[in-house]
């Protein structure tokens, strides 16, 4: 099948990205089933997770790198601590995929949740950041109870992200522009969306010769 690309860059009012990584699973994992919360002591609770940690096949310096790890707010361009921040290509089809599921046929075309990975393929977009422009802090209500629990995330503002996309020499780049608009105009990318991150345009559009 031959394919044509095609460069976009996106201009970005807000960008959350929040990921979830291995090493956060192995943290909540790790305290999940060493019962440290439900001690009284911080005493306690270190001993709790040491023999969890130890029972599991790991030592606590494993527990503490994965927690640094586990805190790491971006997604980074060769997945190093000072490399230009991105907007990884999984989160930008998550919104696409949503929107083709959303919108009427008259928009989506060809196009249906299960086989629009196959036809359109997406990098990773580079911001060109290496720092956040600040801090989003809000209470977040936990799923099994009324409270609150208090959250912050780094953000982006006000930046451009270039990256390729990949489509199939006849689909119609215009009909996959349309619904990138509406992904990044409506739907968003990345985290915190409901609360209004995550929205742009699409400022370039250009075929790759």
């Amino acid at each position: 099948m031959k394919r044509k690309t095609i460069e976009v860059t996106l201009t970005m009012e807000k960008y959350v990205a929040h990921p979830y990584w291995p090493e956060r699973e192995f943290v909540i994992r790790m305290q999940k089933d060493s019962g440290m919360n439900r001690q009284k002591s911080e005493e306690k609770r270190q001993a709790a997770l040491k023999a969890q940690v130890e029972k599991s096949g790991f030592t606590l310096d494993d527990y503490r790198a994965a927690e640094a790890k586990a805190r790491r707010e971006w997604y980074r361009a060769g997945d190093k601590d000072d490399g230009n921040i991105i907007i990884p290509r999984h989160q930008l089809a998550g919104a696409l995929v949503e929107t083709v599921g959303r919108v009427p046929k008259a928009l989506r075309g060809k196009f249906d949740k299960d086989s629009f990975r196959h036809f359109v393929q997406i990098g990773d977009f580079t911001t060109g950041k290496k720092q956040a422009d600040g801090v989003y802090s809000r209470y977040v209500k936990l799923e099994t109870s009324n409270m609150r629990s208090h959250q912050t995330n780094e953000y982006l503002e006000d930046f451009a992200a270039t990256g390729e996309v990949s489509i199939p020499d006849d689909v119609k780049s215009e009909d996959v522009q349309r619904l990138f608009a509406h992904a990044i105009g409506t739907i968003g990318v990345g985290a915190c969306r409901k609360m209004g991150f995550g929205r742009g345009e699409i400022l370039a559009w250009e075929e790759v010769e």
